[in-house]
């Protein structure tokens, strides 16, 4: 490819600083005039997916030709990839059932139905994003259906399908991220719980296999309320951040319906979704965007509602058995799984549900997913199988401003502990750390640096 760059316009003599950005998988830089003998040819050769700025030196020479007399290389800087997916060191036997995460991503919970023996199963935390995990002090002889959690981390919320004897389970709390749990009544055969972002406000549904009805509290679990709302088999229930907006769908064994309250659980209205045999369904933080799936005898597909429920639209999604939806906080970045009995893929939306890709976790019967608030770090249960996790690394950019480079990345979850380093020379290997503290401006890490008058200066991110 051959760059072709006017110079009309320019006042001699002329600095111009260039951006570029490399594709590859390697390209070489070649810069200097061959034919006017200024300057020697040099060169230099940078890994593709690079970006950064050429500072030229323009010399007009006799008889108007404009030829380019010195080049010299600014900076590049690494752009940023998403990881692949993860098996974390959670156990492999479990038949995982839940996950939920705080909202930055760094504290998980999960919950097994059963430890592949028929003995009940675990919850289990982890403390770094999925990393390391540990088994709580929350009963292991019950089938645990459901988990969720508070912005925090903190404040959990666990529901019990059954015991090992088949009689209804027990809702549990904990409010200092499940070292210590304690039961709360009533039983029932749960299906899912939610939480607000305090964990103040919690809500529960029943699977049908009880009394069918929906219980809220707003003590953190301390007490529960029923109301009059329409007994049905209840599958999936979510919840606004702030507590006030609540959504249940039916299972399809009632009468396949999807219900929303906007005052707390007060009281509930039928949405004009279509009948379907719902499987699991999410909130943006605001409740303003409610994303609903279903499986097995419906049509399999993914809707998403933009005003909490009012009208609802299928979305792009394939039509698949999908077991669970999560959302980032403002509904931009969806994340949906196939329960098995389909692709057993995993999909992600980056455009609120307006189209989706595959990812590149593994064929498996996936049970439930979650998201980190801004949707970096994502998590995903099997049943049987593992806890994987998934994180998407920042991206360096740099822009050059009143004669400095402007270093900068997004303040992701998934970016914490990241750090700016800086070389003089890609060969040496000899990279040190960018000592200026990094400033946040709307949504991102900013460092801005002196252009070096000569030289060469490479910048990259480093995680922890």
């Amino acid at each position: 490819m051959t760059l072709k760059i006017s110079l009309k316009h320019l006042k001699w003599p002329a600095v111009m600083l260039l951006p570029l950005r490399f594709v590859g998988p390697f390209l070489t830089a070649r810069c200097g005039p061959r034919d006017a003998g200024l300057n020697p040819e040099r060169a230099i050769t940078v890994p593709a997916g690079h970006s950064g700025f050429f500072r030229a030196s323009l010399k007009k020479l006799p008889g108007g030709l404009a030829l380019l007399s010195s080049i010299l290389l600014i900076s590049f800087a690494h752009s940023g990839f998403a990881r692949n997916w993860s098996l974390t060191g959670a156990s492999t036997n479990d038949d995982w059932k839940s996950i939920a995460c705080s909202a930055d991503g760094g504290k998980f919970v999960a919950v097994a139905y059963d430890d592949g023996l028929g003995n009940g199963g675990p919850i289990d935390v982890s403390t770094n994003s999925g990393a390391t995990w540990k088994q709580t002090s929350a009963p292991t002889t019950v089938s645990w259906q459901s988990v969720a959690s508070s912005a925090n981390g903190s404040n959990l919320v666990a529901a019990v399908n059954q015991d090992l004897s088949a009689n209804p389970g027990q809702l549990y709390v904990s409010t200092n991220a499940g070292k210590t749990w304690k039961a709360t009544p009533p039983t029932n055969f749960w299906a899912a719980v939610a939480s607000s972002a305090d964990g103040s406000k919690l809500v529960a549904v029943d699977s049908g296999s009880g009394d069918s009805l929906i219980y809220f509290s707003t003590n953190f679990g301390i007490t529960w309320s029923s109301n009059s709302v329409t007994s049905d088999s209840w599958a999936a229930v979510t919840i606004s951040a702030d507590g006030s907006k609540m959504a249940a769908a039916d299972s399809g064994y009632g009468d396949g319906m999807i219900y929303v309250s906007s005052d707390g659980g007060s009281s509930w209205s039928a949405t004009m979704a279509p009948v379907n045999p719902w499987t699991c369904l999410t909130y943006s933080a605001d409740g303003s965007r409610l994303i609903a799936a279903n499986a097995a005898l419906g049509d399999d597909l993914i809707y998403v509602s933009t005003n909490s429920g009012a009208t609802w639209n299928p979305s792009t999604a394939p039509s698949n058995q999908w077991s669970s939806v999560a959302s980032s906080a403002d509904g931009s970045k969806l994340i949906a799984a196939d329960s098995g009995n389909g692709d057993g893929l995993i999909y992600i939306s980056t455009d609120s549900g307006q189209s989706w890709s595959a990812t590149t976790a593994p064929v498996e019967y996936w049970s439930a997913v979650a998201s980190a608030a801004d949707g970096s770090i994502l998590s995903a249960v099997a049943y049987p199988g593992g806890i994987y996790t998934w994180e998407s690394l920042p991206v360096l950019n740099l822009t050059q401003a009143s004669g400095n480079v402007v270093l900068s990345w997004q303040n992701l979850s998934s970016a914490s502990g990241f750090a700016l380093q800086q070389n003089s020379d890609l060969a040496s290997g000899n990279w040190t750390s960018v000592p200026n503290t990094p400033t946040l401006v709307n949504g991102t890490h900013q460092i801005t640096l002196p252009i070096a008058s000569s030289g060469n200066n490479f910048y990259r991110l480093v995680g922890p």
